[in-house]
Order: C-alpha cells, then sequence, then structure tokens
C-alpha cells in the first residue's frame, strides 16, 4: 500500500474514530448525570471492566498473533491455509473464553475480592449482580478480536472502526432510560447487548473477505502450533498489563468514594486521543508492517516504522499539553452536569494530569510492540511488559500514599515510557530498524513546537477568557456554551500555533500534509467535476 493508501486508511478509521469518540464521551456524560461519582459507579465501572480485562488477556493475546498469520496467507495467495487456521483459531478461541466464563462465573466472589478488594456491604452486592450480568460479555469482545483481526490482515478497517458507533448508541439509550428507571444494573444489561452488537454487524462481512463460515478443528495444522507457541509470551505481556490495571482498581476501591470512578472518568478523556490517533495508526500499520516482513521487505519495514512513531510523537505531543492546560474546563465540559459536581471534576482532573504524561509513550509502547511480533518476536514484548508491571505495582504502592489516585495515574505512566524506551533499544538491537537520528529529532521538534504552542494557548486564556477562565477554574457556574466557546477557541488557537511552529522548523511531515492534502482537495474537484458539468448543460438548455 503507498503512503497516501496508508494515509487515507488512517483518514477513514480517525473519521469513524471520532463519531465513535463522540458518542462514547456523550454515553460517559449520561452516566456522570445519572449516577454521578458515585460508590453505584464505582460497582459498575469496575464490573464492567472485567470483561475488558479477560479479553485483553486472551482475545487480544490470539488477536495480535493471529493478524501477522492471516496477512501472510494473503500476501502468498494461501487460500486454504487462511481459511483452515482462520476458523480454527476461531473455535479454540470460542472453547477457550467458554471455560473460562464457567470459572469466573463460579467463582465470581473471589473475582470480586481481586477487582474491588475494597467493596463491603450494599456496594459488594450490587457489583457481585452486576458482574454476573457482565461477564458473558468476554465472549463477544473475544469474537470481535478476532473479526478485527481478519478485517485488518485484508486491508479492510471500515467495519471494525464502525462498530463503536452503534455499541455508544445502545449503551446511550441505555443509561438514558432505562438507567434512569431501573437503575445500574438495566445498564449492565444494555452494556452487555452493546458488546453482542459488535459481532453481529461484522459477521455478514465475512464471505466478502474470503471467509465464508467453516465448521473446522485442524489441531494438526503446523501453524496453530505456531500460533500457540507465540500465543503464550503474549498471554503473558497482556496478562500482566491487566494485572497492573487490576491493583489500580484495587487500590482506589480502598480510597474515597469516587476515587475508582474519577479515575475511569479521567481514562476516558485521556482515552480520546488514543483512539483517534494511535489506534487509526496502529490498526493501519501493523499489518502492512506484517506484509512487508513476510515479502522480505525489511528496509520499507523500518522506513514505515520510524515514520509512524515520528507520526505519533507529532499528532501526541500537542494534545498532551492541550488537556494538561485544559484539564479542569475539558472535564467541566463533559462530565459536569446531574449528580457530576465540581468536587468530581477536581477529583478526575487530578487524575487526567498524570495519565497525559505517559499518552506518547504508550503510543510508542504499542506500536514497538507490534512491530515485533510482526517480526516474530513475543518474548521481548512480554518480558517488557512483566517487568513494567513490578514498576507498576511497586510505584503504585509509593505514589499513592502521597498523592491518592493521582499516584495510580502517575504510576501507570511512569511504566509506560520505561517500557516504550526498553522496547526501542531492544528492537534496535536486534534488527537495526530504529533510526534513534529521526525520532529524536522529530521528539525534540515536536517538544519545541508544543512548547510555543503551550504558550500561546495559555496567553490566550489570560488575555481572551480571563475572566470566565477564573471562574472555570474556581468552579463557579459558568454555562455549558461559555465554556464549549472557551475550549474551542482555545483549541483551534493552539491548533494554528502548533502547525505553523511545525511549519518554521521545516518538519518532514509537513510537507507530506501539504501534498496530501493538495491530492485530496484534487479528488473532491474531480468528483464534483460530473456535476459541474450537468448543471452546465442544464443552464445551456
Amino acid at each position: 500500500m503507498s503512503r497516501f493508501g496508508l494515509v487515507k486508511s488512517v483518514a477513514i478509521v480517525f473519521v469513524l474514530g471520532v463519531i465513535s469518540r463522540f458518542l462514547g464521551f456523550f454515553r460517559e456524560m449520561v452516566l456522570a448525570a445519572v449516577f454521578g461519582a458515585s460508590q453505584v459507579t464505582d460497582a459498575y465501572t469496575i464490573t464492567f471492566s472485567i470483561p475488558f480485562v479477560v479479553f485483553a488477556a486472551f482475545g487480544s493475546a490470539i488477536t495480535t498473533v493471529v493478524l501477522p498469520l492471516l496477512a501472510q496467507y494473503r500476501a502468498r495467495g494461501q487460500v486454504e491455509d487462511l481459511q483452515r487456521v482462520a476458523w480454527t483459531l476461531f473455535h479454540v478461541l470460542l472453547l477457550l473464553l467458554l471455560a473460562f466464563l464457567v470459572v469466573l462465573v463460579a467463582g465470581v466472589d473471589v473475582v470480586l475480592r481481586i477487582f474491588a478488594p475494597g467493596f463491603t456491604g450494599e456496594t459488594l452486592d450490587l457489583a457481585r449482580r452486576l458482574a454476573l450480568i457482565l461477564l458473558p460479555g468476554i465472549l463477544f469482545m473475544g469474537m470481535n478480536g478476532w473479526l478485527q483481526a481478519v478485517y485488518n490482515s485484508a486491508r479492510s478497517f471500515t467495519a471494525p472502526a464502525m462498530v463503536g458507533i452503534p455499541l455508544n448508541l445502545i449503551m446511550i439509550v441505555g443509561t438514558y432510560f432505562f438507567g434512569r428507571w431501573y437503575g445500574i444494573e438495566a445498564v449492565a444489561w444494555a452494556s452487555l447487548a452493546a458488546m453482542a452488537s459488535q459481532v453481529i454487524l461484522q459477521w455478514p462481512g465475512l464471505k466478502a473477505l474470503g471467509l465464508p463460515y467453516r465448521r473446522v478443528l485442524d489441531w494438526r495444522h503446523p501453524d496453530l502450533r505456531l500460533v500457540l507457541k507465540r500465543t503464550g509470551p503474549v498471554l503473558l505481556g497482556t496478562g500482566a498489563v491487566q494485572l497492573s490495571q487490576i491493583v489500580d482498581k484495587a487500590l482506589a476501591s480502598g480510597l474515597p468514594a469516587g476515587s475508582a470512578a474519577a479515575l475511569t472518568f479521567a481514562q476516558r478523556i485521556h482515552g480520546l486521543p488514543l483512539g483517534l490517533v494511535m489506534i487509526p495508526i496502529l490498526n493501519v500499520i501493523y499489518p502492512e508492517l506484517a506484509i512487508r516482513i513476510a515479502r522480505g521487505e525489511r528496509q520499507s519495514f523500518g522506513a514505515a516504522l520510524n515514520r509512524s512513531l515520528r507520526m505519533l510523537t507529532f499528532t501526541l505531543a500537542p494534545i498532551v499539553a492541550g488537556l494538561i492546560l485544559l484539564r479542569v474546563e475539558v472535564t467541566r465540559l463533559v462530565f459536569e452536569r446531574g449528580a457530576f459536581d465540581f468536587h468530581d471534576t477536581q477529583l478526575t482532573a487530578f487524575a487526567l494530569l498524570f495519565y497525559q504524561l505517559g499518552l506518547v509513550g504508550y503510543a510508542w509502547r504499542e506500536l514497538l510492540a507490534r512491530a515485533l511480533y510482526s517480526l516474530g518476536d513475543t518474548w521481548t514484548p512480554a518480558s517488557t511488559a512483566a517487568v513494567a508491571m513490578g514498576l507498576n505495582i511497586v510505584l503504585n504502592l509509593i505514589l499513592v500514599r502521597f498523592l491518592a489516585h493521582g499516584g495510580i495515574a502517575l504510576a501507570a505512566s511512569a511504566a509506560m515510557w520505561w517500557g516504550a524506551l526498553v522496547l526501542m533499544v531492544r528492537i534496535r538491537r536486534r534488527a537495526g530498524q530504529i533510526s534513534y537520528r529521526a525520532v529524536g529529532k522529530g521528539a525534540l521538534q515536536a517538544l519545541a513546537a508544543t512548547t510555543v504552542m503551550a504558550v500561546g494557548v495559555e496567553l490566550g486564556r489570560r488575555l481572551i477568557f480571563g475572566d470566565l477562565a477564573r471562574a472555570a477554574l474556581a468552579g463557579e457556574p459558568v454555562g455549558f456554551v461559555p465554556l464549549a466557546a472557551e475550549v474551542a477557541v482555545l483549541t483551534l488557537l493552539g491548533a494554528v500555533i502548533y502547525l505553523a511552529a511545525l511549519r518554521a522548523l521545516r518538519v518532514e511531515e509537513w510537507a507530506i500534509l501539504q501534498d496530501l492534502a493538495g491530492r485530496a482537495v484534487a479528488q473532491v474537484r474531480r468528483g464534483l467535476a460530473p456535476l459541474a458539468a450537468r448543471r452546465g448543460a442544464r443552464s445551456t438548455d
């Protein structure tokens, strides 16, 4: 796929991601408005995270290994192997998740003691009921992960990117209507239905991808052993990451009421740039890296990897600075209504500050891990994740004493950066594919442009929105429209300053952006030309 094709695919996923993330934020706004940052919300957010933890530890491990293998089959035209291995892995994944679901349901009390040891009394009883509703979601999440690997290996990115839209719509309706009428348990049922919708919507498209359903379970296929061999280390790595999150939830459940929910709400804001920038880039570049390795194109593999690292840096750095500067305003704008008051805003904004410090590190770590997976190396990311987990837990226990739930967020950010830098060094030693000079130069340019942008945004806040900004930071009533106007204007101002700084620094990506924008405009003009011709013909008649 050409550079323009890659960026075009990223743009499509980005647009769909914007819609999905907007709905996701609206979903969280509705949840916050109906239930606030309360013990009920704590119970829901923690139990809702359990299926995600299980999927990340099992389904994500399979998905990560399956994608490069399926991409290899497609690159070599091995249709029969593609179908047999894909459906065999689907059935194996489904059986594993069914078995694990039975174990989780039978031991739900043990699961809750692990995830939320601070819950007691009515909160614990509520969490138990919610968990029994939400746990079957691991089946749908596992199948959705397999579907995403299948679609992406075929360079088909639209359907997996779209499924977040109906998911959020179902949860919004379930929360606003049924949640208000029947309580948080109705929200849990809506969440389960939303997870199922992702599978239902993607399933019909498999035939068009050359994968009609086949009842096959080929235990003897040689590549199945390879998948299982590589899955072990990936499972260890993803399990380590999820264990860190379990520790985060466990520590937060013992802090003052609302701390766990504040971390969750902060993660929602923190996850916005990850979903809009990192995920589109990773979803497009991962199969591309795997295909280039399958074809033996190591030089182009390295070029794509370095370009992706720089792209992540240039796009995420200004977002980090912007969300740190406007964390209170953004939190108030997104969540502060109904039962969610300014105290909840302060809790959430405090955690958001520390989460943002690890945003670029997290994106680098995810990209570098996938680069190693493409090379067939699953042990290096796994061992790095295991050590990072230990570092995260140790820092959690230390920092939570001084920064409460903010210490949990800061520990996660520090562990992300450590993991990213270690993976960068290891992939450089292993394959020599990382250019320290190119990535380092890009990081310094991004830092310089971001610094200029941050100064400009802060000056704009003081000079343009002086009284409004002070009132927003003090927790005084300011109104949704004025606050939205402040955030929108400062965001636009920051974007203009940042792009001007990139141009002044003569950043390579600026020239690429100009070229792509010119091609996009040319395509639009070509698409509109027939319409203009028809109008001209009609006027002549």
